[in-house]
């Protein structure tokens, strides 16, 4: 596979050209030209994708694509290329396990075929911004969650009174707090050794990224940090100087995208190839060896629509049919948390993954955009599904799909707002509040009796 440092000397000799160029004239004829060579074709009858031979024509157009486009670096205005054999020796080459984590709660990611019987790996938390005082109790119920592989912490935006920024001291006070909070939060949960795989939401740039990293605020390499691009396929030096820190120490690095329906990737078909070529520039460019993907919607700015479950669903299956690397999937309901609408959308979303071959992660309420939005409840949910529909084939997530997705998809532009965590849930006893309790659990009597999804067998 192509070394590293090969890499960035490609970011700073290979082709140069402007922004809207590479966008325009690159990126978009390309896709274009993959999706009518490989005729991809979204059939909408279909919620989840079951065509095997589908899946492995977006993985072939997904290489053939990237090796046109490569990685565009926005401080030099160049582009990365690699050749075809690179990509496919890189893919061949590429990690297919990750370890997280210490002692009894050490654990292996691994990549998952569509239909598979295995457990699909259950991953929670939330990166998403939460206040200071509730960021501790938030991540030490994640920990508690033992069905809980791994956790993510969420991104701190206030210190006391003082809203963070973007590359400013403040930045690198709140990423360093967070890395605090998530060994400390995870120690009083018991779980001193779970991995923390999101490090560190609250870093935006690479210099917050790399302080908070140093041991003494608790980071290890059997944690995972994820190091994101901008939409779509562009990175910046500020990315690929956390991938050099990262590689030198031999740290667990996670490629992260949320590629966009209706925007540069187009609809469905172009979706589900981005979707793909991502984890070929995760390879490659961000020596990943653990992959997320978190697709939206550009107008619903969610991912509970169908066109993107779809595609989602379809580009997983091209790369866990063909990649087979460590890979789960982070998908946004519209809906608030504490909402029936909000279990229905997680639900849709949960049944696609688990059936076409990804790892899960707590579909994030309300468009991940409101601070202390995501409740512990939404975690258990996620967990409790994994574990009940283990072996889900594809037909029988898309039977189900059809009968969910009705329930919500037409409320997708005007959602209910929902609630808050200090409303509906009881950071001091790790419960929901009773309103919450009583909701959550007339949502699983009816998910056994619509659906026949027992979440909770052990409670007969």
């Amino acid at each position: 596979m192509v070394n590293f440092i090969d890499v960035t000397d490609r970011a700073a000799t290979g082709p140069m050209m402007l922004q809207k160029d590479y966008d325009t004239k690159v990126f978009i004829p390309a896709l274009r030209r993959a999706i009518k060579k490989y005729d991809i074709k979204y059939d909408r009858k279909e919620m989840v994708n079951t065509d095997d031979d589908l899946a492995d024509r977006i993985f072939e157009a997904a290489v053939d694509f990237y090796s046109e486009v490569g990685t565009y670096i926005t401080d030099t205005e160049r582009v990365i290329q690699f050749t075809k054999p690179e990509i496919l020796e890189a893919v061949d080459d590429a990690p297919k396990e990750a370890y997280f984590g210490e002692g009894p709660d050490r654990c292996v990611m691994k990549g998952r075929l569509p239909d598979s019987d295995e457990l699909p790996y259950c991953h929670v938390g939330s990166g998403t911004n939460t206040t200071e005082e509730n960021a501790l109790r938030l991540v030490e119920s994640y920990a508690r969650i033992s069905k809980a592989k791994t956790i993510s912490i969420p991104i701190i935006n206030t210190l006391g009174h003082i809203r963070t920024a973007a590359g400013a001291p403040t930045e690198v006070f709140a990423s360093i707090r967070a890395m605090q909070y998530g060994r400390e939060g995870s120690r009083r949960a018991g779980r001193p050794g779970i991995g923390i795989i999101d490090h560190v939401s609250s870093a935006s740039t690479g210099v917050s990224t790399i302080a908070s990293s140093a041991p003494q605020f608790g980071a290890r390499p059997s944690d995972g940090w994820l190091v994101s691009p901008f939409a779509e396929l562009k990175t910046d030096y500020s990315s690929l100087n956390q991938t050099a820190y990262l590689t030198a120490w031999g740290a667990n690095i996670g490629q992260e995208a949320g590629p966009i329906l209706g925007g540069y990737a187009g609809g469905a078909e172009g979706l589900s190839i981005v979707n793909t070529a991502y984890s070929l520039h995760g390879i490659l460019v961000i020596r990943a060896t653990y992959h997320l993907i978190y697709p939206i919607h550009m107008n619903f700015v969610c991912s509970s629509q169908p066109d993107v479950l779809w595609a989602t669903s379809a580009s997983t299956q091209a790369i866990a049919r063909n990649m087979r690397v460590p890979y789960y999937t982070l998908l946004y309901a519209a809906a608030g948390a504490a909402t029936e609408m909000y279990f229905d959308e997680a639900l849709a979303c949960l049944l696609m993954l688990i059936a076409s071959g990804s790892g899960i992660e707590d579909v994030h309420p309300g468009k991940a955009k409101i601070t202390d939005g995501c409740t512990p409840v939404d975690m258990e949910f996620t967990c409790q599904v994994g574990h009940a529909c283990k072996g889900l084939t594809r037909k029988e997530a898309d039977t189900l799909l059809k009968k969910i997705i009705p329930k919500y998809v037409d409320k997708l532009t005007d959602p209910p707002l929902g609630e808050k965590v200090e409303t509906c849930y009881d950071l001091d006893y790790f419960k929901p509040k009773p309103h919450f309790e009583k909701l959550y659990m007339e949502v699983v009597k009816q998910i056994k009796n619509d659906y026949g999804i027992n979440l909770y067998p052990y409670m007969e």
